[in-house]
């Protein structure tokens, strides 16, 4: 071999670095939804076949962590999503709700919304990660790979896809007018054929005309149908089974297609799609695919988490996963797979089902009784105009042009609209902009997961706190975003590749996830990482 012959292949092995003793894949699967005890509280009905296993291969064969828990308010799909894939804070990486306020035009945001780019696939507003203020794991497997990993992540909600893909991987995500799986311009010049194939296959139009029934006698399920007048069903359901896809494929179809097992089937053909065509888990490079199923959270939200739809839905994901994961272990070999599974929060029970048990509920309409706070406010500093511009739960923005042209202290109107807004039925504390800025609350179990999630730049002047078991609005039947355990308590499982089972009860959080990947790739963490490598992975790789 001549020297030139020798510096090229030394230039080869520094181009595509292989992982030492890593697996070929990484996937991480998010439940959207799926609170902490779920999956025990299920488990006699999950597949426990040699073969044929989804959740039981993590409840039997995995690590299992069973104290994980969020360390921050506003318990919502982006935050949950941005802190599994950076291992931080809201607070670092940026993403403090689904949504929120600009604070200088008044404008609504969307954590994932993109106005610079265009949407491949449907017609609609497009998305990508720029609102994503930290790097992801995903991120730093492509920069110590040298860009040669492939990274790509699918999710029926784009922030469910777009926030877990991070900056360098590939997002694709379904849109509910068309049934198609769509993307981004950021990530493609146009929708690359095999998505273009697999809308085109008919699979998204197969559930026309059939029905969502029960997958076993009803005495089976743990649940039951005592929630079932407290429910709001979504267009085009009805309350109770079976539960009838209309006979054409039409818009209708297509959004209805979310809140049934159906979206998650479509999601994990898709997936596999993605392992196929980009040949992932086939040479030294370690991969990364993330998916998240969505389904769970809209049935919880409509149905409630203590519905027999609920419980139904992850029977029905149960065998979903068992197929996926039967499907990589053909494709790749589960022993070269590394799958770490946890969500992005957690659910309560739906109010008035709480309340018909003895329990707490209460559910409010916090925004429209600001109309008359402002009134009141107004006679207060003798100004006309509304002060609480805008509301964005659990955010109230203040008029700042309003404040500055009528020379207002603006802490005094910030104290002034807490100790209103702590007379409102349902709310439990509310804290200003400054205090959550000035003041050292990590004594406060509550106050400190609200600073945790406050962000200064998007976040508003004054921010609420519900009471236990109560509801801002009440657009659906049932929700999460609070800071207490039921929001807050998700699973924190691995299995596959080298994992040993166990079960752990430390106390831990999501922001671990990502660290630990990151410290058993031996490569650098996520830039504002704030979680700690779990041993018990970790010390898998030699």
């Amino acid at each position: 071999m001549n020297n030139a012959i020798r510096l090229l292949a030394l230039c080869a092995c520094f181009s595509a670095p292989a992982f030492a003793d890593s697996p070929k894949l990484i996937v991480q699967i998010t439940v959207d939804q799926l609170r902490g005890d779920l999956l025990h509280k299920y488990q006699r009905n999950f597949l426990d076949k040699r073969n044929q296993k989804g959740f039981k291969r993590f409840l039997n064969d995995g690590t299992l962590y069973i104290n994980a828990h969020y360390r921050n308010a506003t318990t919502m799909t982006a935050v949950g999503h941005a802190t599994l894939a950076t291992g931080a804070l809201p607070t670092e990486h940026g993403i403090l709700s689904n949504g929120w306020i600009d604070r200088y035009s008044g404008e609504k945001v969307y954590c994932v919304a993109d106005k610079n780019t265009q949407l491949l696939g449907a017609d609609g507003y497009s998305a990508s990660p720029a609102n994503l203020m930290a790097s992801t794991f995903s991120d730093e497997l492509y920069q110590a790979s040298n860009g040669k990993a492939k990274i790509y992540a699918v999710s029926t909600k784009d922030r469910g896809a777009v926030l877990t893909g991070g900056h360098f991987g590939k997002a694709f995500w379904f849109d509910k007018n068309n049934g198609n799986v769509v993307s981004s311009s950021y990530y493609f010049d146009t929708l690359p054929d095999y998505a273009v194939k697999f809308n085109e296959s008919g699979l998204k139009d197969s559930f026309a005309g059939t029905s969502w029934t029960l997958s076993q006698e009803e005495a089976n399920y743990h649940n039951d149908a005592s929630n079932r007048p407290f429910q709001i069903p979504p267009k085009g359901f009805r309350s109770g089974f079976p539960h009838q896809m209309p006979e054409t494929a039409d818009k209708a179809y297509y959004g209805m297609l979310a809140y049934t097992p159906f979206g998650d089937k479509l999601t994990a053909e898709f997936a596999k799609q993605l392992v196929t065509q980009a040949d992932m888990g086939k040479d030294d490079i370690t991969d990364y695919l993330s998916v998240s199923f969505s389904t769970n959270d809209y049935i919880g939200h409509m149905f409630g988490p203590n519905s027999l739809e609920a419980e139904d839905n992850l029977m029905n994901l149960d065998r979903t996963l068992a197929d996926f994961f039967s499907f990589l272990d053909k494709q790749v070999g589960l022993d070269n797979v590394l799958i770490a599974l946890s969500a992005d929060h957690g659910v309560d029970a739906i109010p008035e089902y709480k309340k018909s048990i003895g329990f707490a509920g209460f559910r409010g309409n916090t925004g429209k009784q600001f109309e008359a706070i402002n009134q009141e406010l107004a006679e207060q500093f003798g100004i006309e105009g509304k002060l609480v511009s805008r509301t964005s739960m659990p955010f109230l923005y203040l008029d700042l042009a309003l404040i500055e042209q009528n020379k207002l202290d603006i802490h005094a109107v910030q104290l002034a609209v807490a100790k209103h807004a702590a007379t409102l039925p349902g709310i439990a504390r509310v804290f200003t902009r400054k205090q959550l800025m000035t003041e050292d609350l990590s004594f406060d179990p509550i106050g400190s997961k609200v600073q945790r999630a406050y962000v200064p730049s998007r976040a508003g002047d004054v921010v609420l706190v519900q009471s236990p078991s109560s509801m801002f609005e009440g657009y659906s039947a049932a929700t999460h975003g609070s800071p207490y355990k039921y929001d807050t308590h998700v699973p924190v499982f691995f299995t596959g590749w080298k994992v040993k089972p166990r079960s752990i009860s430390r106390q831990v959080s999501p922001e671990d996830v990502a660290v630990t990947l990151s410290a058993l790739m031996k490569i650098t963490y996520p830039d504002k990482s704030t979680g700690q490598p779990l041993d018990e992975v970790v010390s898998l790789a030699k």
